[in-house]
C-alpha cells in the first residue's frame, strides 16, 4: 500500500539557512513550482501556539518558509519541496498573521548585473557564474546557495556583451532572456540539509534539460490515469494574442527609425493563416544571432499554440512527487472523460507542479509539450 505523503513546514533564516522554529500550525493553502520563473504563496500563521520569537520569523526578507514532505529514508530531515521568502509583515486585530511569500527565484529578481562579459563561454557556466557572483554575494551577504549543473557540462557556447551595469537588469531577468533562447539553459530552485550547523539551503540546478526525457520506445516511469488518482483535469489550448504565432520576430532598442531586428522566423502552417507575434527579449540586445536566437527559442513555444494539461491527483495515491517524477521530467497521462469519450494518453513534460498540502494533499503536475502539441 502507497504511504501517504505528510507535510510540514519550517522557518529558516534566509542569510544562513539556519533552522529558526518548526511550524506545525502554519497554513499555506497551496505552493505552485514552475522552470525558471518565481510563483507565490500566501500563508497564515496563528499566535496562539506561535513559536516564541515568532516576531523575528516575521521579519520581511530575511526569512525562508520551506515545504517539507516526509522522507522515508531519513524521518529527521524531510524532503525541501518548495522554499518561499517572507516579502511583507501586515499586522491587524486578528490572532492570526497572514501574509505574502515568493519562491526563492524572487531574490533573484532583486539582485541586478554588473558589467558582465561572457565570450565563447558554455551557457551553464554563464549561469553558474552569474548565480555566484550577485546571488550567493553581497553588500550585505547573500543567499547560501550552491550551483549544480546537472546535463549538459558546460553548455552550448553564447557571447553575451550587453549586460551593462547601468541598464539595470535584475539577475532574473538575464536568466529568463538565456533561457529563452533556443536550446538555452533551464534552471530551478530546491533545497538541500546541511549538517554543523543543522540548516536548510537553496541550490540552483541548471543545464540544457531540467529533469529526464522518455527513452524512445518505453514508456513514462510515473503516469497519472483518469478513472485513477486523478479527480480533476484541465486541458487548455489558445492561439490568443502572445499565446500562439506563426511569424515571430524579435526586436531590441535603437536610435530613431533604426532597431536591431531578427529575421521572420516562420513556422510552416496548413491550417492557420499568418499570426504574427514581435517581442522584445531584452531592450540592450545589439547581436542580430542573439536577436536570431531569441526569435527561434519563441517561435518554437508559440507555433502550436499554448497548450497544457493539468492533473489534479490525490497525491498519496499518484505518482509521488520528488520520488517518482520531478519537475521536467516526462510523465504519462490516461484520461478518459466526457470531454474525451474515445479517451487522450500519451507523454508530456511536467514544467510545473501545484500543490495542496492541507488535509487530503493534492498534486497537479502542469504538462506540455510532448503529446499534447
Amino acid at each position: 500500500m502507497t504511504r501517504a505523503p505528510a507535510f510540514s513546514w519550517v522557518a529558516t533564516e534566509a542569510k544562513t539557512g539556519r533552522i529558526l522554529a518548526d511550524l506545525p500550525r502554519f497554513d499555506v493553502p497551496s505552493t505552485k513550482k514552475s522552470l525558471g520563473r518565481y510563483e507565490p504563496a500566501s500563508g497564515t500563521l496563528p499566535l496562539i501556539g506561535a513559536p516564541e520569537d515568532w516576531d523575528r520569523i516575521m521579519t520581511p526578507g530575511a526569512t525562508v518558509f520551506w515545504l517539507l514532505r516526509d522522507n522515508p529514508d531519513d524521518p529527521a530531515h524531510g524532503i525541501p519541496a518548495w522554499g518561499g521568502m517572507l516579502i511583507d509583515d501586515p499586522r491587524t486585530h486578528a490572532d492570526s498573521l497572514k501574509f505574502a511569500m515568493q519562491s526563492i527565484e524572487w531574490y533573484f529578481d532583486q539582485r541586478f548585473v554588473g558589467d558582465d562579459e561572457y565570450v565563447n563561454v558554455g551557457q551553464n557556466l554563464i549561469v553558474k557564474d552569474l548565480v555566484e557572483n550577485h546571488i550567493a554575494v553581497g553588500p550585505n551577504g547573500g543567499l547560501p546557495i550552491r550551483v549544480q549543473i546537472v546535463n549538459g557540462g558546460d553548455g552550448k557556447l553564447r557571447t553575451r556583451t550587453d549586460w551593462k551595469n547601468k541598464d539595470d537588469k535584475t539577475i532574473y531577468s538575464v536568466l529568463r532572456d538565456l533561457m529563452g533562447v533556443i536550446d538555452g539553459p533551464e534552471w530551478t530552485v530546491g533545497g538541500e540539509w546541511q549538517a554543523n550547523p543543522e540548516r536548510i539551503t537553496p541550490v540552483l540546478y541548471v543545464g540544457d534539460r531540467i529533469g529526464t526525457a522518455v527513452t524512445t520506445g518505453l514508456s513514462a516511469a510515473a503516469v497519472f490515469e483518469m478513472p485513477g488518482p486523478v479527480r480533476e483535469f484541465q486541458r487548455y489550448r489558445s492561439y490568443a494574442n502572445g499565446k500562439g504565432a506563426n511569424a515571430v520576430m524579435a526586436t531590441s532598442s535603437g536610435q530613431g527609425d533604426e532597431r536591431p531586428e531578427s529575421g521572420l522566423v516562420v513556422t510552416p502552417d496548413l491550417l492557420r493563416p499568418t499570426f504574427e507575434h514581435r517581442f522584445t527579449p531584452s531592450t540592450s540586445i545589439k547581436e542580430i544571432d542573439t536577436l536570431n536566437a531569441h526569435a527561434e527559442g519563441k517561435a518554437a513555444t508559440l507555433k502550436d499554440g499554448t497548450v497544457t494539461l493539468e492533473l489534479s491527483a490525490i497525491a498519496d495515491k499518484a505518482p509521488q512527487l520528488d520520488v517518482d517524477w520531478f519537475i521536467g521530467d516526462d510523465i504519462g497521462y490516461q484520461i478518459t472523460a466526457p470531454a474525451f469519450p474515445n479517451g487522450i494518453s500519451g507523454t508530456a513534460r511536467a514544467v510545473g507542479w501545484e500543490l495542496k498540502p492541507q488535509g487530503t494533499a493534492i498534486i497537479t503536475p502542469i504538462l506540455a509539450g510532448g503529446d499534447l502539441t
